[in-house]
């Protein structure tokens, strides 16, 4: 991923409960933006950090509603994204 480009969205809409995994080869910030809407207008939601090894995760509130979701990262790295949605 490079530093400060947000990846391809990913859908978040239908499901009550979601969880974020995070993988990077550094340490990195993660910036955490929603379409709440499904219009394309995007907002920052959270960001998450790895640092302390190369694993994090966010869980989002139960109910958090958006249509999409998509992160950038605060440094280029290697990184793996895995939303668990139930």
């Amino acid at each position: 991923m490079t530093a400060g480009q947000a990846s391809e969205p990913f859908l978040m809409t239908g499901f009550d409960k979601k969880v974020l995994h995070l993988l990077a080869d550094k340490a990195c910030r993660f910036l955490i933006e929603v379409d709440v809407l499904g219009n394309g207008t995007w907002v920052p939601y959270e960001s998450v950090a790895v640092s302390q090894g190369p694993y994090a995760y966010h869980v989002f509130p139960a109910g958090f509603s958006a249509h999409w979701v998509r992160l950038t990262p605060s440094v280029s790295c290697t990184a793996s994204a895995e939303f668990i949605y139930t």
